[in-house]
């Protein structure tokens, strides 16, 4: 289930491991023009939340399945953030990326929301299932867009997540820009702005191209554009929710301690094993260091030292 706040059935008729196969295609997911309440043009995205997030989902046909899977797991990443505190006066902002060279809507913004209204934004969005075979998404248009039309509350910790599987491009087009109707005076870098913007808190979780492997030179080019360790391999699919709230957590705790939270959550010894391996670049950033007196369930197969260490 999710948090006190977000309560639906997680697993129950799961978009991701069900998708064609029951009703549930009747009822979400399936618009095929754009609602207007998505329509970036003219729109500002307004937090008056202490930590807003924005996820950037990748529709295009490589990576279409997270925006599935992001469906089904959110209530669990919501209600985790409440019960274990990560976060303190949180809002979620879900968004939509495609390829602003082929697709009829590669740039789709949902409005911050608590709870059980987050279901009502990811639901508006059209799943395009495009892109151009390019090997690239518009993820700079997206970049520049929120760079200049996010506003924020001047002690907001803003955080930014892409979820993708293509390479970016260090330059925005204000051709491409102005295709999908948001004002861009010049082709420039928004990198800069947007990492200004979001207090260096932005994170790709970068999938396996196709789910297949992962290409090192889409890897290099979102590495050109943040910290590399911002740079998230995703080691299975469904490990997307222990990510995202393990880049909550480190804020707060050890990565090892962390490691407890998706153990008393029911995580397998390979799941916390994956996710602890694609943070642990990050987590050495944080450089923070927690004294502990845990033991993690049995089922995950790994011990605590007295300061939280793994062996």
């Amino acid at each position: 289930m999710g948090g006190s706040s977000y309560d639906r059935d997680v697993y129950s008729g799961s978009s991701y491991d069900n998708w064609g196969t029951s009703d549930y295609s009747a009822t979400r997911f399936t618009r095929h023009t754009i609602d207007s309440d998505l329509n970036p043009v003219g729109k500002k995205v307004v937090s008056q939340s202490k930590h807003p997030i924005v996820i950037v989902l990748d529709v295009t046909g490589s990576n279409i399945n997270f925006a599935r899977l992001v469906y089904d797991k959110l209530p669990m990443f919501y209600g985790n953030i409440e019960q274990k505190g990560y976060l303190k006066d949180f809002d979620i902002c879900i968004c939509a990326v495609g390829d602003a060279k082929y697709d009829s809507y590669p740039i789709q913004i949902g409005t911050p929301a608590k709870g059980i209204e987050i279901d009502s934004w990811l639901e508006k969005i059209v799943l395009e299932s495009g892109g151009g075979g390019n090997e690239y998404e518009s993820y700079e248009v997206m970049a520049h867009y929120l760079a200049n039309n996010t506003e924020f509350r001047e002690d907001a910790e803003p955080v930014l997540f892409f979820i993708g599987d293509e390479a970016t491009s260090e330059i925005v087009s204000r051709r491409e820009c102005e295709r999908v109707g948001i004002e861009c005076k010049e082709d420039y870098n928004p990198w800069p702005l947007l990492r200004k913007k979001f207090k260096d808190n932005v994170y790709v979780m970068l999938n396996k191209y196709c789910g297949d492997n992962f290409n090192e030179r889409f890897t290099k080019t979102w590495q050109k554009v943040m910290p590399p360790e911002h740079t998230i391999k995703i080691p299975e699919e469904k490990a997307i929710v222990d990510l995202m709230l393990g880049v909550l957590a480190l804020q707060k705790e050890d990565l090892d301690v962390y490691a407890i939270d998706m153990g008393l959550r029911g995580q397998t010894t390979k799941r916390i094993e994956g996710v602890t391996e694609a943070l642990k670049d990050l987590a050495s950033t944080t450089a923070i260091s927690t004294n502990v007196s845990a033991t993690l369930p049995s089922n995950t197969g790994l011990k605590l030292t007295k300061k939280g260490k793994r062996i």
